[in-house]
């Protein structure tokens, strides 16, 4: 595996030369791409050399926007904006464009899985299914994939309606981003993960070409907790199991990128990098 981190939530610096140092100084072999427009030639080419000289993998290019907006202007645009990004993502090489399914919230801005009672309908299922059959058909992605990423207020929520929709695209390059946190719906989930993990590499194995390293954990809060409330902290502060996680990620690539994400402090991403790597070498595999 390639343990990498989203380093734009703390290094400003959009230089590829420069986000590529960082990345080489925190020890990462792989990561996203830094920003980058499909009319910005010169950047791509730039990118491409600075990663494949410092051997990191450029793990995805991100168009986190709402594919299933209800507002037709709206999900044009957001649809033209994945397109484009898995293209540069092609240009690149990069493992996968990411983004999610969508939701039929209509927002103001560019959210893109926002609760909506309309999410887990047919029609918003064959609804993501027709915008990325269209996506892929348009761009035909040579050397990279569309990667989904699980989401839980979208039709994309776990493991089975994931192979749902991979089934119902049945196109090559339609991957999965796996992010077992995403699919963490209850409290018995929480503290099963072990559980969730292998359900979601024995569902999606033959897919998987990308992961996000996350943790969760439950809201410290007394008032909250008289509902479901979960929280994001640093890998290895939470409930994921990641003996099992790294095990089972190992065995789909020794190249496989792991990500971590969300953390907006560069000692967080320290921590959760100390911690992954300390089980990696427990149970004796690369990241």
């Amino acid at each position: 595996m390639r343990l990498g981190a989203t380093i734009s939530s703390y290094f400003t610096d959009a230089d590829p030369e420069a986000y590529v140092a960082e990345c080489t100084r925190q020890g990462y072999r792989a990561a996203p791409c830094p920003p980058v427009g499909i009319a910005e030639q010169d950047k791509i080419r730039a990118i491409q050399s600075a990663f494949s000289r410092a051997d990191i993998v450029i793990g995805e290019v991100q168009a986190w926007v709402n594919a299933l907006d209800p507002r037709p202007e709206m999900k044009r645009k957001h649809e033209q904006i994945i397109a484009e990004t898995l293209a540069v993502a092609d240009d690149l090489n990069a493992v996968c464009c990411v983004t999610v399914a969508g939701t039929l919230d209509p927002q103001n801005n560019d959210a893109s899985d926002m609760p909506h009672p309309d999410n887990f309908s047919e029609s918003a299922f064959e609804g993501v299914v027709d915008w990325a059959t269209r996506i892929l058909k348009a761009v035909k992605p040579r050397r990279t994939k569309l990667g989904l990423e699980m989401s839980p207020w979208t039709p994309l929520d776990s493991p089975d309606s994931y192979l749902k929709i991979l089934k119902a695209v049945d196109h090559p390059a339609l991957a999965v981003h796996l992010d077992p946190c995403n699919a963490i719906l209850t409290p018995r989930m929480l503290w099963s993960t072990t559980e969730l993990i292998n359900r979601c590499f024995d569902t999606l194995g033959p897919w998987i070409i990308s992961c996000h390293v996350k943790d969760l954990t439950y809201s410290k809060s007394v008032a909250k907790l008289r509902h479901v409330s979960f929280m994001e902290v640093v890998p290895g502060r939470g409930a994921m199991d990641y003996r099992t996680f790294l095990r089972r990620a190992d065995a789909i690539s020794p190249d496989l990128p792991i990500i971590m994400e969300h953390l907006p402090k560069p000692q967080d991403y320290k921590a959760g990098a100390r911690f992954i790597r300390s089980i990696a070498e427990e149970i004796g595999v690369r990241v």
